[in-house]
């Protein structure tokens, strides 16, 4: 059975993005490789993991302390990356940027200030990054999670023709750190979620990037809790608008006072419910149409969804957006930022959801889908169909187990260390 090493930045009881992600994916190849998880003693509590090696669920847990070697220094570090960054973004807006990394397709200036950046990231694990120099050949393939860590940054790049990367990239302007040009051509396969990621990334490593596919991941939702038992514990109302994931003001923009605005102008009686786990500092506006509900249960979650007359996200950076995909399943309309390629391009290919371009679009389409109750009915009913056709866990596996037997260590390229 061949041995397969997931890296990612933290694993367990974790709530979301790609701890998630990792843990289906590894759970669903468990029935045909021995899996390993190299990861941190990070997790959601104050108390963390222990450091060491674990049995869990049938996996081997291999746990590494975060000790970040600059991290006093850490805005430094980010002062110093920043020039050749930005060079390649505005060469990018350009569109120069393509041409230059076809011929040219490691951009070596910065990538020593890029690795003094992840090394004080509070993430950076130098015990991880020891344990694959030592042991990666020992593996048939690692996978590497979240191209933002420090350990996939690092670590993808020292056994290279064992490396598949998820990059989970975003349109922001850390996509353009000269490091990542050698991370995306060096590696063995890139297993993008979408086509507009992979779109995405073409534009910024150009031709010369490693062998890739679109895989993305399935969909695993709780059986609902009972719903009036949910109603009554949150005080919800019979008709609302559901934000889920992280309460950030990265994360969740402008959709209070967008919201706000719509209530008041076009929808008095709407009500909209913001339900995740909440950033310190993060206010929430004293007003009987925004409920807030903090972290909850899966089942309960599940209920929300399923429940909720639209789901809106107005997040930019998704390179899936596992919670639309999620409340397509459950047959919930949504109602989603244009601006982010991943999202619109799931809108046009499902029918089942709408993106909006502006505050007026956004108020225009809540109104709509709020109130014209055929219309909400119809992008409901095409969701299943679409989620079923393209996340479900059997084609997901399949194309992740084609990709991993199709690595070979022939005509690989050679790896390298890091420092």
């Amino acid at each position: 059975m061949k041995k397969i090493g997931f890296v990612v930045t933290a694993f367990g009881a974790a709530k979301g993005g790609e701890y998630v992600h990792c843990r289906m994916i590894a759970e669903h190849l468990r029935p045909y490789y021995d899996i390993e998880i190299l990861t941190s003693t990070q997790s959601d509590t104050p108390e963390e993991y222990p450091e060491g090696t674990y049995q869990d669920n049938g996996m081997t847990i291999r746990r590494f302390r975060n000790l970040p070697i600059y991290e006093t220094h850490h805005r430094i570090h980010i002062g110093q990356a920043k020039p050749m960054r930005r060079l390649r973004y505005y060469l990018g807006r350009l569109g120069l940027l393509q041409s230059i990394t076809s011929a040219h397709p490691i951009w070596e200036a910065g990538q020593k200030a890029d690795e003094r950046l992840f090394m004080s990231q509070y993430s950076f694990k130098p015990g991880l990054l020891e344990y694959i120099s030592e042991h990666g050949r020992e593996y048939d393939v690692l996978i590497f999670f979240n191209m933002y860590d420090s350990s996939t940054a690092l670590g993808a790049t020292i056994v290279p023709e064992k490396s598949i990367l998820i990059p989970l990239a975003h349109p922001t302007r850390t996509l353009y750190m000269p490091l990542f040009s050698s991370l995306f051509t060096r590696v063995r396969h890139i297993a993008f979620n979408t086509e507009a990621e992979r779109r995405m990334c073409r534009r910024i490593f150009g031709w010369h990037m490693a062998p890739d596919s679109v895989v993305g991941t399935g969909i695993e939702l709780d059986p609902p809790a009972e719903w009036e038992q949910v109603k009554t514990k949150y005080g919800l109302p019979d008709k609302y608008v559901l934000y889920l994931g992280r309460i950030t003001k990265k994360k969740i923009g402008n959709i209070i006072p967008e919201f706000l605005k719509y209530r008041d102008t076009m929808d008095p009686d709407a009500k909209l419910v913001l339900t995740g786990q909440i950033t310190k500092g993060f206010r929430c506006p004293n007003d009987p149409s925004v409920i807030l509900t903090g972290y909850i249960d899966s089942r309960d979650k599940s209920a929300l969804i399923r429940n909720a007359a639209v789901m809106v996200n107005p997040s930019v950076n998704e390179s899936l957006s596992l919670l639309m995909l999620e409340a397509m399943a459950s047959g919930t309309p949504c109602l989603v930022n244009g601006k982010s390629e991943v999202m619109r391009d799931h809108c046009e290919a499902s029918g089942a959801a709408l993106y909006y371009d502006s505050s007026k679009d956004f108020r225009e389409k809540l109104y709509r889908m709020m109130n014209d109750t055929a219309f909400a009915r119809e992008l409901g009913k095409r969701g299943p169909a679409y989620v079923n056709n393209h996340y479900d866990w059997e084609t997901i596996t399949d194309k992740l187990c084609n990709i991993i037997e199709g690595i070979d260590n022939a005509d690989a390229p050679n790896s390298a260390p890091i420092g």
